[in-house]
C-alpha cells in the first residue's frame, strides 16, 4: 500500500534528476508528467517511488519541483538540496589524493611516449590505462574492500572523440597561424592543409621561433615554452589513446583555450570554449551522480550494519540458548546415573543377607550325604514305618515345596534326627 505521507522531494530529485531533463525538464502539467513517469516506471528508482507513495503524490512533487525549475538548473538545485552538493573533508581529500596519482600516470606515460620509438609508445598505453583502476585499488584498500568512484574518467571512446576533434581544431589555428608568420616552414615541408603536419610538430617549430611570441611573455598565463608542452599532450593522449582523467581532460581544454589565445585565433577559441563548457557540465553531472551514488551506498551500509548488528545479537542469543539447553541436558543425565548408583547400592545388601541366611542353613543342616547316611542308618535301626509316621505329625513341618516340588533342606535337618532318635526311645 502506498505511503499516505508527502514523498520526500530530496529523493525525487536524485532519483529522477536524470529523466528529467532537457526538453523533460520543461514540463510544467500533470498529464505529461504522469504519463513520463509510467513510461518509465521500469526503472528500479522511479518503481520503488511510485510503490513507496502512489503514481498521483509523486507526480505532483515531480510538478512541484519543474516549476522551481530544480531538475534545469544547478544553481537552483544547489540552493535546495545544498548536503546534496557538498563533499565532506574525507570525500575531497579521497578525490584530491586520487586525482593526484591519476595526473603522475598520465604525466608518465606521455613522458615515456616522447622519448620512446613507436612500438614502445603502443606498450606506454598501458600505464596510463590503468592509472585508474590502480588508483582504484589503492582506495579501495582504505575504504574496507569498498572500490572507490575516483577518479572520475569520462568513457575512453567519448575521451578520444573529444580529443581528436580539439586536435583537429588545434591543428587548423597552427596552419593559419603559420600562413602569416612563417610560410617559408610551410613550403620546406610541404604542409599545404592543416592534416599535412600534427599538433605536436607545429608546437616543435613553434618552440624553435621565440621571437614570435615574445609580447605574449608579459602576459599572465604559462610561459610559451611549457604551453607548448602541454599541447603536445593533447596529441599524444589522442593518438594513443592514454586514458585520462575528467579533471585531466578538462586541464587540456583550458591550456587548449591558452594556445589559441596566445595564437589570436578568436573563431576557434569562441568554438573550443563552448566545448570546454559543455564538457565542463557533463564532467559535473558525472561527479554529482556519483557523489549520490556515494551517499545511496552509504546509506544501504548502514542499514546493512544495522542488519549484521542484529543478526550477531540473534547468533549470540542462539549459542547462548544451546548452552542453557546443554547445561540442562548435563544435569538430567548425571541426575538419572546418580539415581541409578543409589539404586543398585541398595539392593546389594538383601543379597547378600539372602545368601549369608542359606549358608547358615546349610551349615546347620549339613552335607546332603550325612543326610542320606541318616536316613540309611534309620532304615537300619528301625522300621521305616516309624518314620513316616513321625513325618506326618511332625508340628505341620512340610518336607517338600509346594512351589517347586524340592526337599525343604530346613525341615529335613530338624526332622531327620528326631526320626533317628524315635525309635531308639522304643527300643
Amino acid at each position: 500500500m502506498p505511503n499516505t505521507n508527502l514523498p520526500d522531494v530530496r529523493v525525487v530529485y536524485l532519483a529522477l534528476k536524470n529523466l528529467f531533463k532537457g526538453t523533460n525538464a520543461e514540463l510544467r502539467r500533470l498529464t505529461p508528467i504522469r504519463k513520463l513517469l509510467k513510461k518509465h516506471k521500469a526503472k528500479s528508482d522511479i518503481a520503488k517511488l511510485i510503490k513507496a507513495y502512489g503514481l498521483k503524490p509523486l507526480s505532483n512533487s515531480v510538478r512541484g519541483l519543474l516549476a522551481e525549475e530544480i531538475f534545469s538548473s544547478t544553481l537552483k538545485a544547489k540552493c535546495r538540496f545544498p548536503e546534496v552538493f557538498d563533499v565532506s573533508p574525507a570525500e575531497s581529500a579521497e578525490r584530491e589524493a586520487s586525482e593526484a596519482e591519476a595526473a603522475r600516470h598520465e604525466a608518465d606515460a606521455i613522458e615515456e611516449l616522447v622519448h620512446s620509438n613507436e612500438e614502445r609508445g603502443r606498450d606506454a598505453i598501458n600505464p596510463g590505462e590503468g592509472a585508474g583502476r590502480e588508483s582504484i585499488k589503492t582506495h579501495s584498500d582504505n575504504q574496507q574492500n569498498t572500490p572507490s568512484l575516483y577518479p572520475v574518467y569520462l568513457p575512453l571512446r567519448t575521451q578520444h572523440f573529444l580529443l581528436s576533434k580539439v586536435q583537429n581544431r588545434l591543428e587548423r589555428a597552427c596552419f593559419e597561424f603559420g600562413q602569416q608568420t612563417m610560410p617559408d616552414i610551410l613550403q620546406k615541408y610541404s604542409w599545404d592543409c592543416p592534416e599535412a603536419a600534427e599538433l605536436n610538430r607545429w608546437t616543435a617549430e613553434f618552440s624553435q621561433r621565440p621571437g614570435l611570441f615574445e609580447e605574449k611573455r608579459r602576459e599572465p598565463g604559462k610561459p610559451p615554452e611549457e604551453l607548448f608542452r602541454t599541447i603536445a599532450a593533447i596529441r599524444h593522449t589522442a593518438v594513443h589513446r592514454i586514458r585520462t582523467s575528467a579533471k585531466g581532460v578538462e586541464q587540456l581544454l583550458l591550456n587548449a583555450e591558452s594556445f589559441l589565445t596566445l595564437l589570436d585565433r578568436r573563431e576557434h577559441l569562441k568554438g573550443l570554449t563552448k566545448l570546454r563548457r559543455d564538457t565542463q557540465l557533463a564532467i559535473e553531472e558525472l561527479e554529482r551522480s556519483k557523489h549520490v551514488l556515494l551517499l545511496k551506498f552509504e546509506g544501504t551500509r548502514q542499514k546493512i550494519a544495522a542488519q549484521r548488528a542484529e543478526l550477531d545479537r540473534a547468533e549470540r542469543a542462539s549459542i547462548a540458548e544451546m548452552l542453557k539447553e546443554d547445561a540442562g541436558y548435563q544435569e538430567f543425565a548425571g541426575t538419572n546415573l546418580e539415581q541409578a548408583i543409589a539404586s543398585s547400592e541398595t539392593c546389594v545388601p538383601a543379597t547378600a543377607t539372602a545368601s549369608t541366611t542359606k549358608g547358615e542353613t546349610s551349615s546347620e543342616i549339613g552335607d546332603t550325604d550325612s543326610l542320606g547316611d541318616y536316613e540309611e542308618t534309620s532304615s537300619e535301626i528301625g522300621d521305616t514305618d516309624s518314620l513316616g509316621d513321625y513325618e506326618e505329625s511332625s508340628s505341620g513341618v512340610e518336607t517338600h515345596s509346594k512351589t517347586t516340588g524340592e526337599k525343604n533342606p530346613l525341615a529335613l535337618a530338624i526332622i531327620g534326627p528326631l526320626a533317628i532318635i524315635g525309635p531308639l526311645a522304643d527300643d
